[in-house]
């Protein structure tokens, strides 16, 4: 019977956490952020990497990169969906354009077409 009525209160806690007016907002994208979220998504065309073939560009990226980010929010944001590979890869890096107010993200439609320099 305590067994049962324990059970029954665990339930309305979660229950009850789950009807909460709502989780709050994510707290707001810093400018410089935001920047580098959109210098990730440009990287093609701004690090000159577009002119190279598909197989060669992934140094020059990552060179560009490191030397053009400018928040840790970004470099660790990268450490993060490294593992990810194509569409998921791409997904992530869209949610995150999105989350950020970019209309779009060209290095990610370009981790969807297999290109390996990602």
């Amino acid at each position: 019977m305590k067994r049962n009525a324990r059970l029954l209160a665990c339930l309305g806690i979660v229950v009850g956490c789950q009807r909460s007016s709502g989780s709050p907002p994510p707290p707001p994208v810093s400018e410089a952020y935001r920047q580098d979220v959109s210098r990730l998504c440009d990287v093609l065309a701004q690090s000159g990497a577009d002119q190279l073939p598909a197989g060669e560009r992934a140094l020059t990226i990552a060179q560009w990169l490191s030397d053009h980010l400018t928040t840790s929010e970004a470099h660790d944001y990268l450490v993060r969906i490294q593992p990810l590979d194509g569409e998921p890869k791409a997904a992530a890096l869209d949610a995150e354009a999105r989350r950020v107010g970019l209309a779009g993200c060209a290095l990610s439609a370009e981790w969807r077409t297999g290109d390996p320099a990602r």
